[in-house]
């Protein structure tokens, strides 16, 4: 099954990967984000409060979709480990938002000072496969915007939970509905039968776009003397010019695989996430290599860059297929969105974020 082929399938949940989140990569200072978990009161299975404390004199902005704020898409917000030191398998989706066409209804201001607490439930999100006591934590990074304004401003804050243990009983945890359900794997649709005229077109182009982009993103990357590969990847290092020479190669084979790739390709929202939150143009089931373009991607987007910085059908193709697990391991996450914030992350986690890779490849095709 390759994405070129735009199959649209769902595809087995019974994949062996280990899950990731978004996890400290690095030492800094301190964070203005004082995030504490706590039990929630309702004593249900796997359900945590988290509240985030704005400890800085700053009033921010803070981004709610893909986030702990956000409150409706599947993605991951804790981490839970089991005594054995084995991570409950994260089972929801990272979201491509369209960062320029962002509104005051996707964010929370936090005022110095303030406190804003949400509820999350890992047990629809999380497959506990067995009983015990679990460890749970949130670490990672929360973009934001300046008080006032709804562009992403960077850097993304930094922040790192408390630790709380809880006794999850997998019978039950299973029996908690799950945020993301994944359909049955019925009979194999062909791409006519579920995308338009206008979708397949686009999808077509953008899968061949982003054969060429990647491949010359990965060509620039493996210069050593590429300055905008230390502009987007914050380090001249072999090493890291390899890992992302071989991600794009691997993210340019997948878009041009014939029969032998392993992700699937969706042009419509067959899971129904589009609406919800949004702005997305896309997102991507990782554990299950399955890509779904957004009504944005086809009504917004053009086909391939016309601005430094800016977002296109391509470019945004390159970046869901770096969550692909199976395309390249360890898929990337969402650390942040848009340049601002994704070139203001340190190497370690701009290795590791979606967006640096589509930037990069933006950078490249218009010789920003």
């Amino acid at each position: 099954m390759r994405c070129a082929e735009l199959l649209l399938v769902a595809a087995s949940l019974a994949a062996t990967i280990d899950a990731h989140i978004l996890k400290p990569l690095h030492k800094k200072e301190a964070s203005v984000l004082e995030v504490t978990l706590t039990p929630a009161e309702t004593g249900g299975v796997a359900e945590l409060v988290a509240t985030i404390k704005n400890t800085g004199l700053t009033d921010l902005n803070l981004l709610k979709i893909g986030t702990l704020l956000d409150e409706s898409l599947p993605v991951q917000k804790v981490l839970a480990v089991d005594e054995s030191g084995i991570e409950a398998r994260f089972k929801g989706i990272h979201a491509s938002i369209r960062y320029d066409a962002l509104t005051a209804e996707n964010f929370r201001l936090l005022k110095a000072s303030e406190s804003v607490s949400t509820n999350i439930s890992a047990a629809s999100i999380h497959d506990f496969a067995n009983s015990g006591t679990y460890t749970f934590t949130a670490a990672g990074v929360m973009p934001v915007a300046s008080a006032g304004s709804t562009k992403l401003s960077g850097p993304a804050l930094d922040f790192q939970s408390n630790s709380v243990s809880l006794h999850v009983d997998a019978q039950a945890a299973a029996a908690v509905p799950k945020v993301l359900s994944f359909k049955p794997l019925e009979a194999r649709t062909n791409v006519q039968d579920g995308c338009n005229a206008t979708q397949l077109a686009a999808s077509t182009a953008a899968l061949e776009h982003c054969v060429t982009l990647a491949l010359a993103a990965a060509a620039d990357a493996k210069d050593p003397s590429s300055a905008r590969f230390v502009e987007y990847f914050k380090t001249n290092s072999s090493d890291t010019r390899q890992i992302v020479v071989d991600r794009l190669t691997a993210v340019s084979k997948e878009c041009s695989t014939t029969n032998s790739g392993p992700s699937r390709y969706f042009c419509y929202d067959y899971y129904s996430l589009c609406e919800i939150e949004g702005p997305l143009n896309a997102y991507t089931a990782w554990d299950v290599d399955t890509v779904v373009m957004c009504p944005l991607f086809y009504d917004t987007l053009p086909p391939l860059p016309q601005a430094c910085h800016h977002q296109d059908q391509a470019t945004t193709t390159i970046h869901e297929m770096t969550h692909c697990e199976e395309v390249y391991k360890p898929h990337t996450n969402d650390y942040a969105y848009g340049y601002n914030e994704s070139t203001a992350l340190p190497a370690d986690r701009a290795l590791q974020n979606a967006d640096n890779y589509s930037l990069f490849a933006n950078a490249v095709y218009m010789k920003c």
